[in-house]
């Protein structure tokens, strides 16, 4: 069964719009619209969706977006406040442990830079060219140019 009714209506727009006119006052910092395009580490396409509220971001767009800008994640969706506040009402509003989910954001980030780190597997081109194997593939002699005789 569907989650929702109306497919057309899926949200208010809140969040969209939120953002929308935040990216559009951060924008105001920058010199030009190239500038903060580039900061974004975005798409211009990608931002043109957000600016204008007609985007829909993955929760990792949002963060990496919140990374290049330097601001807290919170803030692209109108929450102000410092990070200690997010913290008071993670805890105190939705009953979560605020350490205990960062403990388990580093161990997965941990874990992905491990993985990337590992030199126990090779990579495909690494497997097929190992170390210190030269290639050993043969030329052939160029094609002759003009017409092929007839036997």
């Amino acid at each position: 069964m569907p989650i929702f009714k109306n497919k057309t209506e899926d949200s208010d727009g809140w969040l969209s719009i939120l953002l929308a006119l935040r990216l559009r006052q951060i924008e105001n910092e920058y010199a030009d619209y190239a500038s903060f395009a580039d900061a974004t580490g975005l798409s211009r396409g990608t931002l043109y969706q957000l600016r204008t509220g007609k985007g829909n971001p993955t929760f990792v767009t949002l963060e990496r977006l919140a990374r290049h800008l330097k601001v807290p994640v919170w803030t692209l969706i109108g929450r102000t406040g410092d990070d200690d506040s997010v913290k008071r009402d993670i805890e105190t509003l939705f009953g979560f442990n605020f350490n205990e989910i960062a403990r388990h954001i580093e161990a997965t980030r941990a874990v992905k830079r491990s993985m990337t780190e590992f030199s126990g597997v090779l990579s495909l081109k690494e497997a097929a060219n190992p170390a210190g194997a030269t290639s050993q593939k043969k030329r052939l002699p160029p094609a002759k140019k003009g017409r092929r005789k007839s036997q």
